[in-house]
């Protein structure tokens, strides 16, 4: 059975926004937290049915900026093989993909959301966390649902805690590979999530007018 958007923010006493489509643009000047998920029924415990695959033409992207781009050791040149490796990742019995904020004074909520959709995978910026979520098929079917907090870095963290401890299925003390249950999106923490990929992103410095 799913965890549901609604009970992961009422867990911390959040009132959260209706569901936004991936890419809508919303107004949302303030400091918070957020869920990516593939389902606009916040309530809901039932698992969407989605196939997982990596989309290919995403993935050729993403090989093309980060040109050292290697998985197991090996460089890969297809995405099938991506998604057998990515797919050992995937809660296929949960709807919430990744769950992120926005705590700084200068980027808001909707900045920080508006960042993620332009990301372009293998990028330094201006959103490379979480961008095992542009590589998915499904992006266009995600919705995003976000609660104003001042407490945003700290609610993260508590969320991905709840998160992973109802995943698990137990507490984090008695798990030996805790990140394992995160989100499939969230690579870290305060500790990492354990893959095998290498060098995500490119090498090039950042100039004026190059966005990486």
């Amino acid at each position: 059975m799913a965890i549901s958007i609604d009970e992961l923010f009422r867990e911390f006493n959040l009132e959260y926004s209706r569901p936004i489509k991936w890419n809508e643009k919303f107004d949302a000047d303030f400091s918070g937290v957020y869920i990516i998920a593939l389902t606009d029924n916040p309530k809901t415990k039932v698992a969407s049915d989605y196939n997982f695959e990596i989309c290919p033409h995403e993935f050729d992207n993403w090989k093309n900026i980060a040109v050292d781009l290697k998985i197991q050791k090996s460089k890969i040149e297809d995405a099938k093989t991506v998604t057998e490796y990515f797919k050992k990742f995937w809660h296929k019995n949960e709807n919430i993909i990744y769950i992120g904020q926005s705590s700084s004074k200068t980027t808001s909520l909707s900045k920080r959301l508006n960042d993620f959709y332009s990301h372009k995978v293998g990028n330094k910026g201006p959103h490379s966390g979480g961008y095992w979520l542009k590589l998915l098929t499904c992006l266009e079917k995600t919705y995003i649902y976000y609660a104003k907090t001042e407490k945003a870095t700290e609610l993260e963290f508590k969320m991905l805690m709840k998160f992973a401890d109802k995943n698990a299925g137990k507490s984090f003390y008695e798990v030996e590979n805790f990140s394992d249950f995160f989100p499939f999106a969230n690579l870290k923490a305060d500790i990492y999530k354990s893959h095998e990929i290498e060098n995500a992103k490119n090498k090039r410095k950042k100039t004026q007018g190059n966005n990486v």
